[in-house]
Order: C-alpha cells, then structure tokens, then sequence
C-alpha cells in the first residue's frame, strides 16, 4: 500500500541581478545562470520520500489521480478507493481495494471470514492451533488441523492397546494386531473343560485340545477391564472367574483381562455350571444346546472377549 505524504510547495523570490542562494526558483533565469533555467527541480511526477507527487504543473502521472499532495491510485488505494477521501473499513480486516472497491484483504489475528459478506468483515472467531490438542468425535485426544480455518478438524490419533476406539473408526479391530496387545486363549476337554493362554495345559493330564485361541484377551489392565483367573476346585476340576480369590478355591492361573461390557466388540463369554463341571462358551447357539441338551444351568455372563 502506498504511503501518501502530502507534499508541500516551498516558494521563493529571485534577487534582481544576484548570485542563485536557492535552487528552489529552477524557472527563474538569473545572471549567475547565465539565463539559464535551473534544472534540478523538474519534479516530472517523481516520488518524493516513497509517496508519488504531482510534477511542478500539478499533474500526475498516466493512470493517478491527485488527491491532496499526493497521485494515487483509486483503483487499488485503500484510503481513496474509487475516489479521493474514500477510505474502505472492513471489521476486524486489513481492508483492500481493487477495481475502485472496497475488498477484504487479511483478517486480522483471531478472526476469520466465514460467509463471505463483506458488510460484516471477519465476523467468526479463529481459536484454531495448528498442532494444538483438541477431543475427537469420539472422545480421545487428538490434534488440531487448521487447514480450513472456518471448519478446523480434530485429527484423532492412532490406535492404542486399551480397549478403547481411539482413532473414531467405530472398532478396535487394529488393536489385534498390536504386538503384545491381546493374547489368545485356548479350550480343552477331557475330565471336564479346560482354559488357558498355554496351550500345553489343554493336552496334557487327560485333556484334548478343542481349539486354540478359542478367544481373546487383554495381556495387559486398562479402563474398563477386568482381571480373568483360571482356578482348581477341589474336584481337581477348573473354572473361570474374574474374582482374583477365585471364590475361595486356589490360583492356577492370571489369564489377561476381559471387559465387563460390550466395547470394541466384545463377545460376551456365558458361564454354565452342571454336576460340579463349569462350561464356557462365546456360542449362543451352543449355550442353548448345553442348557437343553446336556442340563447345565446358566450362570451368568462372565465378560466380554475378542
């Protein structure tokens, strides 16, 4: 933007017959001059201290207009925008001109433009910081982006090992694939039902291993989980329970961490009971089957598993 200094006009008188003391009557001819015309002080629209003046005849050059001491352009001057002494004012904006008319140039620091209408300038507040902390959709911490600075997105971050939808894609399914996240649980049978993360106790001391990694579990705590035991009943069979006295019976084994509700797609984990013997299954299908065909009654709803 051009700065405009308003120029002033110094005049002063030639002295009859003597020597020039003021370069300022450069059309006074004298005879130290020799009856010449000074020539230092042809103006010619110059620029005097960075602002354009008019020539020594008041003209500006091709294209300006002179308004006060100065030659502007009213088609891009912001203080003579389409004429002299038409200052554009825009809220909270560094105000611009182009082809004669106000525009908004930058909002200032804290505001944005966010409709478009120039009447209210930079009419939304602009809190965004790039990089900065923000809550997701879905309720971690994530990170600021503020590429659109009328629209600033929350970017979430990737997913983490606790049972908990960090990057908002509606699952924890990535959290399987995190080494060391979850473990696998595997199923016997022989003297009765058997479950363990070592496969060995499922084929060993009369048992036949059913399945490996029937279901998964948690390696390690985290919010919302709870810790599951493998314990000896004194018929020297074993049953399931999140109870770490195990119900009064003895430790066998801590086997990870299962949720006590549905997240992350949690498969509920039913617990049966029948003659001394408990049962588990993430079946539904095979729970009914056990109730009706085999009578075990169903005691309850263990966890949730993966």
């Amino acid at each position: 933007m051009l700065r405009l200094i308003p120029l002033v006009l110094v005049f002063a008188c030639a002295g009859g017959g003597g020597t020039d003391t003021d370069r300022r009557d450069a059309r006074v001819p004298d005879a130290a001059d020799g009856g010449r015309v000074d020539a230092g002080d042809r103006d010619g629209g110059r620029r005097d201290g960075g602002a354009i003046v008019p020539d020594d005849a008041g003209n500006c050059p091709s294209g300006l207009t002179r308004c006060g001491g100065a030659c502007v352009d009213t088609d891009t001057e912001p203080t003579s925008c389409g004429a002299c002494g038409r200052t554009c004012v825009i809220t909270n904006a560094e105000p611009s001109c182009a082809a004669g008319e106000c525009t908004l140039g930058t909002c200032r620091d804290g505001f944005a433009d966010c409709d478009g209408n120039l009447a209210n300038g930079c009419e939304a507040t602009d809190s965004c910081v790039a990089g900065g902390s923000c809550t997701t959709i879905c309720g971690t911490m994530g990170t600021q982006t503020c590429a659109d600075r009328c629209a600033p997105t929350c970017a979430p971050p990737a997913e983490l090992c606790n049972a908990r939808d960090d990057d908002c894609d509606g699952d924890c399914a990535a959290e399987g694939s995190l080494p060391g996240c979850r473990a696998g649980v595997h199923r016997g049978s022989g003297p009765g039902h058997v479950y363990s993360r070592d496969v060995n106790v499922t084929r060993t001391n009369g048992y036949t291993t059913e399945t490996e990694n029937y279901f998964y579990v948690y390696a390690g705590p985290g919010e919302g989980l709870a810790g599951l035991y493998r314990c000896l009943k004194g018929n020297g069979l074993f049953f399931l329970t999140l109870d770490p006295g195990c119900e009064g019976q003895t430790l066998a084994e801590m086997m990870g961490f299962v949720a006590r509700d549905a997240r992350c797609g949690g498969t509920p984990l039913f617990r049966m009971y029948r003659d001394g013997n408990h049962f588990y299954t993430t079946s539904a299908a095979e729970r009914d089957g056990a109730i009706t065909t085999y009578g075990y009654t169903l005691e309850s709803t263990l966890g949730y598993v993966w």
